[in-house]
C-alpha cells in the first residue's frame, strides 16, 4: 500500500510539473509573437517613412475601405534587383540577400528566379549560389 501512494504522489507530481512546463512554454511563445508583431510593426512604420504614399483604389460598394495598391511592391522590388545587378555585374546571389534583408529569402529566390527565366537576369551557377548579370 505505501508503494502506491508514493507512486501516485510520484505520478501526481510529475502532470503538476508537466503542467507546469506547459504554461511556461505558452507564455514564452506570446512574447515571442508579441515581440515579432512590434518588430513587424517598427519595420512597417519606418518603411512608411522611407516611401512615398502609394495611390489606392477604392471599391465602389464601400468607398470607406481601400482595396488594391495601384503600386506593385513585387515590380519595384524587381527594378532594385535589376539596378543593383546592372551595378555589380557578376554578383553572388547569396550576397543580394544582405541588401534586400526586409525581404524574404524565398520571395527573394523565387523573383530572382522568374526574372531568369523571363529573361531580366542570367544566372550562372557557381559552387553552391549563382552569378547574377543583367538579362
Amino acid at each position: 500500500m505505501f508503494w502506491f501512494i508514493v507512486l501516485l504522489l510520484f505520478v501526481g507530481a510529475g502532470f503538476y510539473f508537466y503542467q507546469k512546463i506547459i504554461s511556461i512554454e505558452r507564455e514564452i511563445q506570446a512574447e515571442q509573437e508579441m515581440s515579432l508583431a512590434q518588430s513587424t510593426a517598427t519595420q512597417k512604420s519606418e518603411k512608411r517613412l522611407e516611401e512615398p504614399p502609394h495611390e489606392t483604389v477604392f471599391d465602389s460598394t464601400e468607398s470607406d475601405s481601400p482595396v488594391v495598391p495601384i503600386a506593385s511592391e513585387s515590380s519595384s522590388l524587381e527594378e532594385s534587383i535589376l539596378t543593383e545587378v546592372t551595378r555589380q555585374p557578376g554578383l553572388k546571389q547569396t550576397d543580394l540577400y544582405p541588401l534586400f534583408a526586409d525581404t524574404n529569402k524565398k520571395q527573394l529566390q523565387r523573383l530572382i528566379k522568374e526574372m531568369a527565366d523571363n529573361g531580366r537576369l542570367k544566372r550562372e551557377r557557381k559552387s553552391s549560389s549563382y552569378l547574377l548579370y543583367p538579362g
